[in-house]
C-alpha cells in the first residue's frame, strides 16, 4: 500500500523562506527611524549646549571653538559620529528697550552622520545630513 503525500508538504518552509527577509528588513526600518530620531534629539541638545557655551563666553574672538568643543562633547557623549562638522556663530544686537540692550547669540551647525551609524548591520554607505539651530541670549550677570 502506498502512502499518501500531504499536497501542504514543505509549504511552511517556503513561508518562512519568503517572509523571514521581510521581517527582517522591517525590523532594521523600525530600528533605523528610531536612530534616527535619537540623533535629531541629540543634534538638537548639541545646539543648545553651544548656544549658551557661547553665551557665556567673554571673548568674542573664541565664540566658534567654544561653540564647536560644546557640540562635539555633546555629540560624541550620545554616541554620534559627525564628521565635517561645521558650526557658524552670529552675536546680533537686541534692544530690549531705551535705556537696555541685550545681545543675541545663534549657533547652527550641519554635519553628515554615516548611514552605517544609523542601521543595527552597517553596510550601507552614505551619510544623512543632520542641522541644529539655537538662540540664547548673552548672560549678562555672568561672571565677570
Amino acid at each position: 500500500m502506498k502512502e499518501r503525500r500531504d499536497p501542504q508538504g514543505g509549504s511552511l518552509a517556503i513561508e518562512a523562506a519568503i517572509l523571514a527577509p521581510a521581517i527582517v528588513l522591517l525590523f532594521c526600518g523600525a530600528v533605523a527611524v528610531g536612530r534616527l530620531e535619537t540623533v535629531s534629539g541629540t543634534v538638537d541638545a548639541a545646539a543648545r549646549a553651544g548656544a549658551r557655551s557661547v553665551s557665556l563666553n567673554r571673548s568674542t574672538e573664541t565664540d566658534e571653538k567654544v561653540a564647536t568643543d560644546s557640540v562635539n562633547a555633546v555629540l560624541s557623549g550620545q554616541g554620534v559620529h559627525c564628521p565635517g562638522l561645521r558650526v557658524n556663530v552670529r552675536r546680533t544686537p537686541l534692544t530690549v528697550s531705551p535705556t537696555e540692550q541685550l545681545t543675541l547669540v545663534k549657533v547652527d551647525f550641519s554635519c553628515s552622520v554615516p548611514v552605517s551609524d544609523l542601521f543595527p548591520v552597517g553596510v550601507l554607505p552614505g551619510g544623512v545630513s543632520v542641522q541644529g539651530s539655537y538662540e540664547s541670549v548673552i548672560d549678562r550677570y555672568r561672571s565677570q
